[in-house]
């Protein structure tokens, strides 16, 4: 009797520290002694809790609430515990608009605050939109925040990236690809994170464009700058075929044109070209002043030659009533 009460005893602790398994619809022991895994559906668990089936396993956490619940439903939700078993993370499924099949799929996890402190951090809703950082998000993607991301290509027969290469170019790039994606580099437009500029292979079109450069040309207007004289711009349009300081046709083909020191240019040109303009109006107004003073001049003279003629006329008058 003393022997089949120590084999029973044996027995039981060997079951106690056994794992479980649902080889049919019964929980039972497994063979595997020792350990503090347990299995479901497996009889070789190699984690605390293995779900295992042929056809697919399938682990469902529910709970009795629901419609019936109306004050305060309880929700299925898996929570990992941390330190003095204060929640740690959340993952749960709740109402949305009403909808008592639970159709909003949350994530939440503890933000430090507090031994209790859970915060939503990633929504999925009934339509599909999905937050990170948003409780109800109103977009496919919805980010509080900043993402970052390797590359981003828009779908569909319209296809565009949005591409930061790792070529040690330090360049931003966006090119066409259409449905089959692929990407018209030759024809993209090119950001440099190192100097600033950006290249566009095409016209670019705006309804403004602002053009910041320094200096100004307005130092044609300074006291000691020296006007070039229109023999010496005669002579260089003759040799040179284009005006001084601004670029020929051919150097311009070549290397393009900036902007805003042409900008600069011909503003310095135009300049010029008001000062000259003031100075042939004032030689203008002055030949008018000496042409008004030389007709007025004119008319006395005429009017003392007319005087002139009278008095001869009279005198012969006389002359010929006196014999």
């Amino acid at each position: 009797m003393k022997k089949i009460t120590i084999l029973l005893s044996i027995l039981s602790a060997y079951f106690i520290s056994a794992q479980l398994y649902t080889p049919g619809n019964a929980v039972n022991a497994t063979t595997t002694p020792l350990s503090n895994n347990v299995g479901i559906g497996t009889y070789s668990p190699n984690s605390t809790l293995e779900v295992g089936n042929s056809n697919g396993a399938k682990l469902t956490i529910s709970t009795n609430g629901g419609s019936a619940m109306s004050a305060s439903p309880l929700y299925p939700m898996l929570e990992f515990a941390g330190y003095l078993n204060s929640p740690k993370a959340r993952i749960y499924s709740s109402e949305e608009s009403g909808n008592t099949n639970g159709s909003k799929f949350s994530i939440a996890v503890n933000d430090g605050a507090g031994s209790t402190s859970i915060i939503e951090r990633f929504t999925i809703l009934k339509n599909g939109n999905t937050g990170i950082g948003v409780a109800t998000p109103a977009y496919t993607l919805d980010v509080a925040g900043n993402a970052q991301f390797q590359d981003i290509i828009s779908g569909g027969s319209n296809a565009w990236i949005f591409q930061t290469p790792d070529d040690g170019s330090k360049t931003l790039r966006l090119a066409y690809g259409g449905a089959g994606g692929a990407w018209e580099w030759g024809k993209a437009f090119v950001l440099s994170g190192d100097t600033g500029n950006a290249s566009l292979q095409g016209k670019f079109e705006a309804k403004e464009v602002k053009v910041t450069h320094t200096p100004t040309a307005d130092f044609v207007f300074e006291e000691d700058y020296n006007l070039p004289k229109l023999e010496d711009i005669e002579k260089h349009i003759k040799q040179k075929k284009h005006l001084p300081e601004i670029a020929s046709a051919k150097q311009m083909e070549k290397e393009g044109v900036n902007i805003g020191e042409f900008q600069i240019q011909l503003l310095q040109k135009i300049e010029e070209l008001t000062l000259y303009t003031i100075e042939q109006n004032k030689q203008l107004k002055n030949q008018q002043e000496r042409i008004q003073q030389l007709e007025k001049e004119n008319k006395e003279i005429k009017n003392q030659h007319s005087e002139i003629e009278q008095l001869k006329k009279l005198i012969l008058k006389e002359k010929h009533t006196a014999n």
